[in-house]
């Protein structure tokens, strides 16, 4: 999954449900005891490489800087930007509300249908909050403040625009109509991440009776949407996979979106890929070029690096310097070698 910015971005903020109950806290200690004896077993386990080649029908275009994250962009220039990714060969893109508050996939949608293709197209977008404007607000508790306008890290979105997390059965149905409006006609939405559950209230909600994952799952007998989980956190991720196999219920997870966890700076997503290759689950690899410093960005990870990163980076760059290879180049190859 190609991004140029961190595919699962914001700081937790408050959930519709504020208190856990003891058998969750419970069930959350035993799965990350799981999580624990499972990592320590597979350690000693290589990655199976990739035996095939790569090319542009294996890339998700990630949208989050059509929300202007870090800079603003008009709707011409995100329409643009989306048309030329289409003329080149990409037919996938991810997408979220959070993106912009919900201005990523209004841009997305408007840029696909200029391009003239955009039935051949699938895009994956994400539940967990829902896009409200201030008057729509029922509990201001259950506003994200960390991503409201003026606050958080998307420079494009509307002033009034709210985001509230809902990691609810019905959260996840009215984040479908949603996106569905905002991406507009002709628009084929082919799968459903549950978005950064990366507390342990989230997690509990997100995998819980009623909760999105179960709603995501409804969703795909309805709409026959992938159901997809979307975060940067690999210790939460082998959790939420843990708890789904072990469940009662009748879940399965169609695909993993690691943000952030698998590239030439950073490879401790390495055993959510054991995982998901023992269990037939698809992993999609976002943030390849670490938010974008290893594309000649200044940030990583939404932040200046450290001098050890920026010693990484040093190394990366001599050593590709040293076989005439692009420092770009090899963190793409880089990201399709599990």
């Amino acid at each position: 999954l190609l991004y140029g910015h961190s595919g699962a971005s914001g700081a937790p903020g408050h959930a519709q449900v504020h208190a856990r109950p003891p058998a969750l806290t419970t069930f959350l200690d035993r799965q990350k005891f799981q999580t624990a004896t499972a990592m320590a077993a597979m350690a000693a386990k290589p990655l199976a490489r990739r035996s095939t080649a790569f090319g542009v029908s294996d890339v998700i275009i990630g949208t989050s800087p059509l929300g202007g994250i870090g800079t603003s962009i008009s709707d011409a220039a995100a329409a643009a930007i989306v048309e030329k990714c289409v003329a080149t060969g990409f037919r996938d893109f991810d997408t979220a509300p959070l993106y912009g508050l919900g201005k990523a996939e209004e841009r997305l949608g408007e840029g696909l249908r200029r391009s003239g293709k955009a039935a051949q197209c699938r895009v994956w977008t994400k539940v967990g909050r829902l896009i409200r404007t201030t008057e729509n607000v029922a509990d201001p508790d259950d506003v994200e403040e960390a991503n409201v306008p003026g606050k958080g890290i998307y420079l494009d979105s509307p002033k009034d625009a709210r985001p509230v997390q809902d990691y609810s059965w019905n959260g996840a149905f009215l984040s479908y109509d949603d996106s569905v409006r905002r991406l507009g006609e002709n628009i084929k939405i082919c799968g459903l991440r549950c978005h950064d559950p990366e507390t342990k209230l989230l997690e509990s909600l997100a995998v819980c009776t009623g909760g999105s994952l179960e709603g995501l799952s409804a969703l795909r007998q309805r709409h026959g949407t992938e159901v997809s989980i979307g975060l940067n956190d690999a210790d939460v991720a082998l959790r939420l996979l843990q708890a789904v196999q072990s469940g009662t219920q009748a879940l399965r997870v169609d695909s993993v979106m690691l943000a952030g966890r698998w590239h030439l700076l950073d490879q401790t997503g390495a055993e959510v890929f054991r995982y998901c290759a023992e269990h037939s689950i698809a992993v999609h690899v976002a943030g390849v070029y670490a938010s974008g410093l290893l594309a000649g960005g200044a940030l990583y990870e939404y932040r200046k690096p450290s001098m050890a990163e920026k010693k990484r980076l040093q190394s990366w760059a001599a050593l590709c310097a040293e076989h005439a290879v692009s420092l770009k180049a090899a963190a793409l190859a880089f990201a399709f070698l599990p």
